[in-house]
């Protein structure tokens, strides 16, 4: 951890806006059930920090010892924090990022903790888990329940694909921000807690872990003398993700703020608040292609880094045009020291393009698998060993990006062969006489004669259908997802196994979703559907003054009798809207 730095600037507070939250119950009495809570949910096998007790200890001996840690967390809780220095200690263990690592930035620090700090911090950040969704903007995803880290690639994408089809010029950035976790300033994260809401007692129990924190980095298994720290966040602190989030968050905010002011200019056909994504401080944004918005960005990075001490390295970020034909790139970019890439790119470990991914862009994942193979000796493991690597290690692999993606069904196929190889011959050749059972039968659950190998197709379209339900579960998702990418035929299958109950028509779709006699309006009348203008208008906007109606090209060329009498029919068939009433969505022969 580098020593602090004194401020100069800091941030118009009024101006950025920030939204207070109500978060009063932060720092209520430490109750046993929910310090006994924290230390189920920690790792029992976990390295212990420098007192030696992990978390298995914990849970063994809890009737034993939770007198004194209840004594401790109460004395904790009243701010009494002049023991803490003592126990607040962690040794800095260096992993590796990358094999024949022998620089300082090749190796990852991670804390461990003292087991009472930790279970501590555990507590806190079981705590404001709660209240995340609420404080942290949607661009950010890392650390929060019910976001995921596909859904940054997806609206990311998304966005890309939208500027590319429209042809409008933009650029898209990924930003490295330097020792993130490091580097962050406490007196700003402070600051940012105090203006957000957050009690008094709250900011006094962030300020003693920070303050009172040292470390001892082990090299070669012995350790150094103490470092007292000055900034930054440990990690290996299970309050430290969420913290971190909180402070960079504000970035968002920032542009928005610009964009509001007209500092810089708005992206056709895409709100303000997603000019940006962020997984934790992975960054990605969209500017557009002009040198003062260039310039104006990089000051504002820049502004950001000073007040935060999240400092934006421009030699290591990367710059993407999209459908810059016609814009001098080398006077636009002239004062932004960032490396100039094309698509497609690799973001959040998936590969990204603003057209279609060919068989070769998904050469990287099977290339993946075949160095795990590689590294693994097949003819001295024992069938059961193979099959468990097949089914739990190289499955793992493909199902990241099927999450995403829908790979080529040439790349499914030579996936399959791989783990069918592996499988039967381990590292020899393949041939008939060693397949034991067809890969077919392989695939089908043990209760019905199989291995409960995951068949990646049906696999895939579950995992796109996956999609579709939390798209109709949350419609406001979609703003910020954009395209899903779901086949028409996942579309289709989804509709047939799902049902929808109407209420006020906010949360239905009244072409796409299944609430007139449990189809689609589309399928049921695809002559009327097809010219219609806005196709995906809620239920309560179509029937609201009957837009579904003034939506209709009546003028169309196609226009025959045939869409007269579906007009007709849907006419005398359209959902009349109960305000008050709940919108559900549930499976047909299941449970929501």
């Amino acid at each position: 951890m580098r020593r602090p730095s004194a401020r100069k600037v800091d941030f118009n507070w009024a101006t950025l806006g920030l939204r207070r939250h109500d978060l009063s119950l932060l720092d209520a009495p430490f109750s046993e059930q929910e310090i006994k809570r924290a230390i189920d949910l920690l790792p029992g096998d976990k390295a212990p920090g420098p007192d030696g007790f992990t978390g298995l200890f914990l849970k063994t001996c809890w009737d034993i010892i939770k007198g004194d840690i209840m004594e401790a967390a109460n004395a904790f809780h009243a701010l009494r924090c002049g023991s803490l220095p003592l126990i607040n200690i962690a040794n800095i263990i260096l992993i590796p990022k990358k094999e024949g690592a022998d620089e300082v930035g090749d190796f990852r620090p991670i804390s461990l903790i003292h087991s009472f700090v930790k279970l501590i911090s555990k507590t806190l950040a079981l705590r404001l888990q709660l209240h995340m969704n609420a404080i942290v903007s949607t661009c950010q995803s890392a650390f929060i329940k019910h976001r995921s880290i596909h859904d940054n690639f997806m609206a990311v994408r998304s966005g890309i694909r939208r500027f590319h089809r429209n042809k409008t010029p933009a650029l898209f950035l990924k930003l490295d921000i330097a020792k993130a976790f490091d580097s962050i300033s406490w007196e700003y994260l402070l600051a940012l807690l105090e203006h957000l809401g957050f009690p008094t007692r709250w900011r006094g129990w962030i300020a003693a872990i920070l303050s009172s924190s040292t470390s001892r980095v082990f090299l070669n298994g012995v350790p150094n003398p103490p470092l007292r720290h000055g900034r930054g966040l440990r990690q290996g602190d299970p309050l430290s993700p969420l913290l971190f989030v909180i402070a960079i968050d504000p970035l968002q905010r920032l542009l928005e703020v610009a964009t509001e002011i007209g500092a810089l200019t708005k992206l056709r056909g895409r709100p303000p608040s997603l000019r940006i994504s962020m997984f934790a401080d992975d960054a990605a944004i969209f500017i557009t292609p002009t040198k003062g918005e260039v310039s104006m960005l990089a000051r504002i990075l820049d502004l950001f880094g000073e007040v935060t001490d999240l400092k934006t390295n421009f030699h290591k970020s990367t710059v993407v045009p999209i459908h810059c034909s016609g814009v001098m790139l080398s006077d636009v970019l002239s004062g932004l020291p960032a490396k100039r890439a094309s698509f497609p790119l690799k973001y959040l470990g998936l590969p990204l393009s603003s057209t279609r991914l060919k068989r070769l862009d998904f050469q990287p994942l099977v290339d993946k698998i075949s160095s795990k193979l590689n590294g693994w000796n097949g003819k001295n493991l024992s069938a059961a060993g193979r099959l468990t690597l097949v089914k739990v290690v190289l499955t793992s692999q493909v199902i990241y990006v099927l999450l995403a993606l829908k790979p080529p069904k040439e790349v499914m196929k030579l996936i399959d062969s791989k783990r069918k190889q592996f499988l039967w011959a381990g590292t020899e050749r393949l041939t008939g006489g060693k397949c034991k059972v067809s890969w077919t039968r392989a695939a089908r659950p043990k209760k019905f004669g199989g291995l409960s190998i995951l068949h990646l197709g049906k696999f895939s379209r579950a995992l796109r259908l996956r999609w579709l339900w939390q798209d109709s579960k949350e419609p406001a998702r979609k703003r910020v997802m954009g395209d899903l990418p779901c086949t028409a035929v996942d579309k289709v299958l989804f509709a047939a196994a799902t049902s929808v109950t109407v209420g006020d028509g906010k949360s239905t779709l009244f072409w796409e979703s299944t609430w007139l006699r449990g189809l689609r309006p589309r399928d049921i009348y695809p002559k009327i559907f097809s010219i219609s203008r806005r196709k995906n208008r809620s239920n309560q906007e179509a029937l609201s003054n009957n837009n579904w109606i003034k939506d209709l090209n009546f003028h169309h060329e196609e226009l025959s009798a045939a869409h007269l009498q579906e007009y007709c029919q849907l006419w005398v068939e359209r959902y009349i809207t109960l305000p008050g009433s709940l919108h559900s969505l549930y499976i047909i022969g299941g449970r929501d």
